[in-house]
């Protein structure tokens, strides 16, 4: 009988790391595409902790969030936002000052919204002005954001595990994430992109119905996230990016980059659409690092 038993939980054993296997193959069978990222330019050490690149192609310019000092939760007033041109030139070191650690960063209809601990901010694109700040009730520590076709403005609070909605000029909660540490964030059409710092998933959440759903597992202490054809390329902020095929479903992500030797962070990516080229700010690197997205 003991004998029995013991073939029993072998077998048992056998046939769950079968349909593991099987399980593993038929979702990698979905990744069909090849991300390769080539370096092509940095710009000077001269963005102090730089957190957030958006590139705006009306201008062809790329505005970067300079924390400054840390730790990333001081109000000490020395944060900034810098302006670049796609060559990686830096233009305007202090385009806009008088925040304390920007980190989230988007535009809309002229204006720059960017987070910054636990307010949100709206900077004027043609002067760099700050013409208004929204004060977030009870945020701890807000981290990325994104804004919908709308203008409704989405911002993740990591260490508060919220997503926060800008509307008509009011901040409310829109969801609650305990466990996840929501950070990186990318508004869809009908879906909230997220990746979660702290459980390395990332999550689709429907809009109307706010079901989640994991897209990708293993990406832990994600950060930023951009879209491209074939999928999405995510970063993490000790220093690897992955790539997210479009089809994928509770599959583990594919690390495309690791600059953890070099000591370079992966903070919040951007993207020049256009050209194909990943904009990786490096955090303490104190610069941003352009890769052309190519393909195998």
């Amino acid at each position: 009988m003991k004998y029995s038993t013991l073939l029993l939980a072998i077998i048992m054993v056998f046939v769950t790391s079968c349909k593991q296997v099987k399980k593993d193959t038929i979702a990698q069978a979905f990744i069909k595409t090849e991300i390769v990222l080539t370096k092509l330019w940095e710009t000077d050490t001269l963005l102090k902790t730089c957190e957030g690149v958006r590139y705006d192609s009306k201008t062809a310019t790329i505005y970067v969030s300079n924390i400054g000092g840390v730790p990333p939760d001081a109000k000490d007033g020395d944060g900034s936002i810098s302006i670049l041109n796609k060559d990686g030139g830096i233009l305007n070191q202090n385009w806009a000052t008088g925040m304390n650690a920007p980190k989230g960063i988007s535009y809309y209809n002229g204006k720059l919204y960017v987070t910054d601990i636990d307010v949100i901010i709206k900077i004027d694109l043609k002067t760099g002005i700050i013409e208004k700040k929204f004060s977030v009730r009870d945020a701890v520590f807000l981290n990325d954001l994104d804004i919908d076709t709308n203008g409704d403005v989405y911002v993740t609070d990591s260490k508060g595990d919220k997503i926060y909605k800008l509307v008509n000029n009011e901040v409310n909660v829109w969801l609650d994430l305990v466990g996840e540490s929501p950070n990186g964030i990318l508004v869809e059409d009908n879906r909230i992109l997220v990746v979660s710092s702290s459980q390395g998933d990332f999550i689709s959440i429907d809009k109307k119905t706010k079901q989640r759903k994991v897209l990708a597992t293993g990406i832990v202490r994600g950060d930023g996230i951009v879209p491209i054809n074939e999928g999405y390329i995510v970063s993490t902020w000790p220093g690897e990016i992955y790539f997210v095929d479009e089809n994928s479903s509770n599959i583990k992500a594919v690390k495309i980059l690791d600059t953890k030797d070099e000591k370079l962070n992966t903070a919040d990516i951007g993207i020049i659409p256009e050209e194909n080229i990943l904009l990786v700010p490096t955090f303490f690197g104190n610069k941003v690092v352009a890769y052309k997205i190519d393909y195998k």
